[in-house]
């Protein structure tokens, strides 16, 4: 089946808004409060949302009408959109860092999945994240090769040379191992069985947060407090999660002591927002019902 470069462009920041609407995520923005941000809140990431819209659509038209250039190439050709759509956000957020690595990912999904629409090519979650992996390769080298000479490393060059970890780059090259491993399955057994997105959406998150090393986290902590986000989340998955309604009480409890510990997840965040994309890739009708 094939999906017009504006229906991969609404499902891309439909996601967006779904993954700030879910709630309550512990320590990041959504309804219930800004989480461990001071510079943002759920308004911000609403206007970042409707400003990249024009912009995710262009990335599955550049990959629609390019379909036959070789991946790597294809990834060239789309850093210029990448470039125009950073700069609209921050005009639209003041300044605010609210969807940089939202870009990246979703950009480059959108690219992937114009290029498999175009060549008749089903749209699964493997199938994008694989196309992606193509795009990708060898970015991490690229990216990261010589930074032990730097005098000024930026955060995520830091975590690279402290852990190794290679973050949102790391997660496209690999063609996104995090969500088809924890994120992607859970939600969509949730939403095929009827539980609700907020629900499905949470139950995703702590899939993510409680098996990823955030290097959101990283960037401000470290692997100590990494491991403390992944032993929570992981106790509170075994409770059941977000699945049972008497969990909410414990996921705002959590919220509360992220916020007061400064920890927010952003790159989860992220991934989750993917996670919903996919899914809405691979299941084009399915509608949220209240």
């Amino acid at each position: 089946m094939r999906i017009v470069p504006e229906e991969i462009g609404r499902f891309a920041v439909q996601s967006l808004l779904y993954e700030v609407a879910a709630t309550p995520k512990p320590g990041l923005v959504d309804r219930r409060n800004a989480g461990a941000h001071r510079d943002m809140d759920c308004y911000t990431f609403l206007a970042s949302a409707a400003a990249l819209a024009p912009y995710f659509i262009q990335f599955a038209q550049m990959g629609a009408e390019r379909a036959q250039l070789e991946p790597k190439a294809l990834f060239r050709a789309i850093r210029s959109i990448g470039i125009a759509a950073e700069k609209c956000m921050f005009a639209a957020t003041a300044g605010v860092n609210t969807h940089k690595g939202a870009i990246f990912s979703l950009g480059l999904a959108c690219t992937a999945a114009g290029v498999l629409s175009a060549t008749d090519t089903k749209l699964t979650p493997e199938n994008v994240a694989g196309y992606v992996s193509k795009m990708t390769e060898g970015i991490c080298a690229q990216e990261y090769q010589g930074i032990e000479a730097k005098k000024n490393p930026t955060k995520g060059e830091q975590i690279y040379l402290c852990y190794g970890l290679t973050g949102v780059r790391g997660e496209a090259e690999q063609g996104f191992p995090s969500v088809l491993r924890y994120s992607y399955p859970i939600l969509e057994n949730c939403l095929l069985r009827g539980i609700s997105l907020n629900e499905s959406m949470l139950q995703a998150y702590l899939n993510l947060a409680g098996n990823v090393d955030d290097t959101n986290v990283l960037g401000r902590h470290d692997m100590e407090v990494s491991a403390y986000v992944k032993a929570k989340t992981q106790a509170l998955l075994k409770a059941g999660g977000a699945l049972k309604s008497e969990n909410m009480a414990l996921l705002e409890a959590m919220d509360d002591d992220f916020i007061t510990k400064n920890i927010s997840p952003g790159g989860c965040a992220d991934l989750l927002a993917l996670t919903m994309f996919l899914f809405s890739l691979t299941h084009p009708t399915w509608k949220y019902k209240v």
